[in-house]
């Protein structure tokens, strides 16, 4: 099973828990503060490779991903996204997320939502090969949701 998800999801929550889940970071393809042209190909080669082992990874966003999967015929993959109508408050928590970690990747997080979410909303939304899993409320639980569409 392959997992896109839409930042702050709680990707990396979940899988911290050694559940079967695992969080493929794609910031682990910057080598040197840069990603080559083509990170996202050995990217998805091992998220498919994982995932053919049992595991449910979990994959960034990057459209170059969903482009690159959507290929791949070996795998189920869906898409987990919030509802455009949560747009103030998905942007307000990226930003209280990043005010905890003052990560790198957490402020370009909350950057992307804040300038893109509508646009990146209806792209994840549309991905050609990924069923679509939409949360609708800011008080989910990941794990419940995904249950409720037979990922488990």
């Amino acid at each position: 099973m392959i997992i896109c998800g839409y930042q702050g999801i709680g990707k990396s929550t979940l899988a911290k828990n050694g559940n079967g889940f695992i969080d493929l970071e794609s910031g682990n393809f910057f080598v040197d503060g840069k990603r080559h042209d083509d990170w996202y190909i050995p990217y998805c080669q091992i998220a498919m490779h994982l995932s053919q082992q049992g595991y449910k990874v979990f994959i960034s966003s990057h459209a170059v991903v969903r482009d690159h999967l959507s290929q791949y015929l070996g795998a189920d993959k869906v898409v987990v996204l919030p509802a455009s109508d949560l747009k103030d408050a998905w942007i307000e928590k990226l930003w209280i997320r990043w005010e905890e970690t003052k990560d790198e990747k957490d402020y370009r997080a909350y950057m992307n939502a804040a300038d893109k979410y509508d646009e990146n909303i209806r792209e994840l939304y549309d991905s050609r090969g990924f069923f679509p899993i939409v949360i609708d409320s800011m008080d989910y639980d990941l794990r419940a949701l995904l249950e409720s569409e037979g990922i488990s």
